[in-house]
């Protein structure tokens, strides 16, 4: 059955979405498999996806330079308050699922001078507690002010946090109430912002994160830390989504309408999911090519 405002190219059987295209790099009767499997690895390397995802992003601001300054007019002169929305968001998630998940003070292990005293040292539970305790005392102001324990990761907020970019298209302070879901014909929406919103054209300053690294240019939609941490609780896998970077365009966005609820938020990650299976270059390149058509037609924009 398909999902609701879904691609008309994808079938959605199960509990994931499936490309009718083939996937990139697929094996064919003139490629033998060691040759398709380098080819593999090459369209699906972290050097070459970081390479095409900066140059493209460059390109892109030096060409939409003229743009993003009459956009940052229209923002500042249509209503009060700052030109670009920053906003934490988490990235991707470099360590191995399934592996340390512990609180603070359980992350450090005891440290000896050499090989056999440090295996000792970690076995006695009074050196490890003596080891913890001085880590709490030692790094706590330098670390991590204003936390308790001194840990960086004494709230796992499922990834490496950064701040994302994009122009401004509520107004200050939509939610000092707490976040909630947009809605069609939001009231907090700006007069441009709703323009901004249904071309998308909002996301561009985010090429300035793809540019450092914090994003590229196809890839699951990074979440604030509050909501992600509540959504992990509510959607099986939903953490999963952190194997890739974080991305202006994506699989579930180009396939799906804005977040208004939970069920698009579980709708969506089947998508992200299935990107992740099969991501490459050229898979990549196909997602961009498709991001044109809703951005000139604002499909699921409100």
């Amino acid at each position: 059955m398909a999902s609701r405002g879904a691609d008309p190219s994808t079938i959605v059987t199960g509990s994931f979405p499936v490309f009718n295209e083939p996937a990139a790099a697929a094996p064919t009767a003139t490629v033998s498999r060691p040759e398709e499997s380098r080819l593999r690895a090459i369209l699906t390397s972290d050097r070459l996806n970081r390479a095409v995802n900066f140059s493209i992003a460059l390109v892109a601001l030096v060409v939409l330079s003229p743009l993003l300054l009459l956009l940052a007019i229209a923002v500042k002169a249509t209503s009060r308050g700052p030109i670009i929305y920053r906003q934490t968001r988490v990235g991707v998630d470099r360590r191995s699922f399934g592996g340390d998940r512990r609180g603070v003070g359980e992350r450090r292990s005891a440290r000896g001078r050499s090989g056999d005293m440090r295996g000792r040292a970690e076995d006695s539970p009074a050196t490890r507690s003596f080891t913890e305790r001085r880590g709490v005392q030692r790094n706590g102001d330098r670390r991590s002010p204003g936390r308790r324990g001194g840990d960086r990761r004494a709230v796992d907020v499922g990834g490496r946090a950064f701040t994302m970019y994009k122009f401004r298209t509520m107004t200050v302070n939509a939610e000092s109430n707490g976040a909630v879901w947009a809605t069609k014909n939001d009231a907090r929406v700006t007069p441009i912002g709703g323009i901004l919103r249904g071309t998308r054209l909002d996301e561009i300053p985010q090429l300035v994160n793809v540019i450092k690294g914090d994003m590229n240019i196809v890839g699951p939609r990074p979440e604030r830390p509050s909501i992600f941490m509540q959504l992990r609780k509510e959607i099986d896998r939903y953490q999963m989504r952190q194997r890739a970077k974080p991305g202006i365009t994506g699989w579930a966005q180009i396939n799906q309408n804005y977040d208004t609820s939970i069920d698009d938020v579980r709708r969506k990650v089947e998508y992200d999911l299935a990107y992740i299976e099969r991501r490459s270059v050229v898979e990549d390149m196909r997602i961009m090519a498709k991001t044109l058509p809703v951005m000139f037609f604002r499909k699921g924009a409100h």
